[in-house]
C-alpha cells in the first residue's frame, strides 16, 4: 500500500491498469470459458435452428418470400398466392437483414429435401451489401440461432473485414475488450432486477413490468421515426454506396451461388421506403449504386424487381417511414404479382 501511495499520478495508473489487465486476464478467460489467443469475431453456438425445412417439406411451397419486417407489412402471401396461382410461404422476420437470409438460404432452405422452385427477396436499397448491418447487439442472438459453429464466411464479413487492425488484435489477444458486452450485460441484469428484487419481484416479475411499461406507454410519434432514421442512415453512407468495393464482401454473390446449385430461382425485389427524402433517393452514389446492382443481376440472369421509386406507391399507402399500411399492402402485392408473370413458369 505504501509503495503504490509513494508513486506518481501516472505511475498509479499504470500500475493500477496493469493490476486490471493481469487480473482480468486470469479470470475473464475461465468465466466466459474463451481460449486466447483467438480468432476474430463472436464465438457462435452449436446448435442451428432448422424451423423452416420442416415448414418446407410439410407445405411444399412454390414460392418462397424472405425479408424484414417490410416483407411482414409489405407482401400478403395469401393474396399473391391467388394473383400468381402459386403456393407462397412467407419467411419475413423483423429486425432481419443480409446476413440472416443467408444463414437460413444456406442452412434451412438449402438443406431441405424440399426445394422451392423461387426465392423472393424483398429488400431496400444497399441492404444486399450490407453485411454488418443488424447484426450486433440483440440482433446477434437472432443471428446465431440460424449459424452453425463454424461459419468462416459470416465471422470474415460481417465482423472481421469492418475492423482495424487494432480491433483485430484485441480480439485475438485481450480479455477484457473481448468479454465486453458479457460484462455489459451483468452489470445491465443487476441494475435491471436488483432493486425490484427486494420488494418480492422476481426476474419474470420485472421483465412483465417493463414490457407493460414501454409497450404501453404513449412515446413521442417522432422520437420513433428518428430512431429508425438514425438507425437506417448506416445504409446511406458514402462507402457503403459504392457497389462495387462492397459487393465481393457481401452475401450477394454467395446467395446467388447457393440458389443456383440448387435449382432455385431466386428473384430479388426492391420495396420503396420513406426513411430517406429525394435528395438520397436521386442522388448521383445512389442512382450509381442500382445501376451496378441491375448489371451485376442482370450478368448473373436473376431477375431485379425494383419498386424502390415506384410512383403508384403513395405517402398514403405508407404507416411509416419505411413500412406499408393494409392498403399499400394490397397495392404491392398486386404489383409484385404483376411483375411475377413474365418469370413464373
Amino acid at each position: 500500500m505504501r509503495f503504490f501511495l509513494a508513486q506518481p499520478p501516472v505511475g498509479k495508473f499504470i500500475l493500477l491498469l496493469s493490476i486490471i489487465m493481469v487480473a482480468t486476464s486470469i479470470i475473464l478467460p475461465r468465466r466466459y470459458n474463451l481460449d486466447f489467443p483467438r480468432n476474430p469475431g463472436p464465438a457462435l453456438d452449436a446448435k442451428v435452428r432448422r424451423n423452416y425445412i420442416d415448414v418446407l417439406v410439410e407445405q411444399e411451397p412454390e414460392i418462397v418470400l424472405m425479408g424484414d419486417s417490410t416483407l411482414v407489412l409489405g407482401l400478403d402471401a395469401d393474396l399473391l398466392a391467388q394473383q400468381t396461382g402459386k403456393s407462397v410461404y412467407s419467411i419475413g422476420i423483423p429486425g432481419s437483414a443480409s446476413a440472416l437470409w443467408y444463414l437460413i438460404l444456406k442452412n434451412n432452405i438449402a438443406e431441405s429435401s424440399y426445394k422451392p422452385k423461387y426465392l423472393l427477396v424483398v429488400f431496400r436499397d444497399t441492404i444486399l451489401t450490407a453485411p454488418g448491418y443488424r447484426v450486433h447487439g440483440s440482433y446477434f442472438e437472432l443471428v446465431d440461432e440460424y449459424a452453425r459453429r463454424n461459419e468462416p464466411l459470416f465471422i470474415q464479413n460481417s465482423f472481421v473485414n469492418l475492423m482495424n487492425p487494432l480491433e483485430i488484435a484485441a480480439e485475438k489477444y485481450f480479455p477484457l475488450y473481448v468479454s465486453r458486452t458479457n460484462i455489459r450485460n451483468n452489470i445491465d441484469a443487476h441494475i435491471r432486477y436488483f432493486s425490484p428484487a427486494l420488494f418480492g419481484c422476481d426476474r419474470n416479475c420485472t421483465d412483465y413490468a417493463m414490457g407493460d411499461i414501454f409497450s404501453g406507454a404513449d412515446l413521442e410519434p417522432q422520437a420513433l421515426v428518428n430512431a429508425v432514421a438514425a438507425a437506417e442512415s448506416d445504409l446511406y453512407r458514402p462507402d457503403q454506396m459504392d457497389f462495387s468495393t462492397q459487393v465481393d464482401q457481401s452475401y450477394l454473390p454467395e446467395m446467388i451461388r447457393i440458389a443456383k446449385q440448387h435449382n432455385i430461382q431466386i428473384v430479388f425485389v426492391r420495396i420503396k421506403v420513406e426513411t430517406v427524402g429525394p435528395r438520397i433517393t436521386n442522388s448521383p452514389a445512389m442512382l450509381n449504386y442500382l445501376d451496378s446492382l441491375t448489371d451485376y443481376l442482370a450478368n448473373e440472369n436473376v431477375p431485379l424487381l425494383d419498386f424502390g421509386s415506384d410512383p403508384r406507391l403513395t405517402h398514403d399507402l405508407f404507416y411509416d417511414s419505411i413500412h406499408l399500411n393494409e392498403q399499400g399492402q394490397v397495392v404491392f402485392t398486386k404489383m409484385v404479382a404483376d411483375e411475377l408473370k413474365g418469370i413464373l413458369k
